[in-house]
């Protein structure tokens, strides 16, 4: 049976997929308004965060349980500005602090975008008694939820990198064995 520490590299690819794809079909539904890019983004974005929270949840698992595998997990460090800006350093908390950051960030648009497709969306009309967002409000708003959206496709790449230089670089979460057959060797 599965633990939640070994779901982790499992879970991670969701949110790393399905975050940018409603990024993307955000960015289209604003040259093509027809045909429903813009829900699709909005189901797009709550699976990205949803599987965000099931990442952030199974990494913390992921972490104790390689913690207790390699002691000298803690001391790897990357001298990187972005690990030493977040985490001093240390690349495994600078993962951890971008994945906790992506969650929350995409989590709070995902509210903000709940709010603008209610306040806004004709199918929503009845249930808000006819009453919509101004246009330039909405419009202002959409922008900068956009931008943001796009800003933060950044934590997504970075999140992914770090974690994935966790493993392919320095072994964390394998077996000591796949460390040691990497090459391919010649008779």
């Amino acid at each position: 049976m599965p633990t939640t520490a070994s779901l982790h590299p499992l879970i991670v690819h969701a949110p790393l997929v399905l975050i940018p794809a409603a990024v993307v079909f955000t960015l289209l539904s604003l040259f093509w308004s027809k045909g429903g890019l813009r829900i699709a983004a909005a189901l797009l974005l709550a699976a990205g965060v949803a599987t965000a929270v099931l990442a952030t949840e199974t990494g913390e698992a992921a972490e104790h349980r390689a913690e207790q595998m390699m002691p000298e997990l803690e001391d790897i460090s990357d001298p990187g500005s972005v690990p030493q800006a977040v985490a001093e350093g240390s690349l495994l908390e600078t993962h951890a602090q971008l994945g906790e950051m992506t969650r929350n960030i995409y989590g709070l648009l995902l509210l903000i975008e709940g709010g603008l497709l209610f306040l806004t969306e004709p199918m929503f009309a009845r249930l808000r008694g006819g009453r919509s967002l101004p246009a330039g409000v909405a419009r202002l708003t959409r922008g900068l939820w956009t931008t943001a959206a796009v800003a933060g496709l950044a934590l997504v790449v970075l999140t992914g990198h770090y974690g994935g230089k966790m493993v392919y670089d320095h072994g964390v979460g394998t077996t000591r064995d796949a460390q040691t057959t990497s090459s391919v060797q010649t008779p």
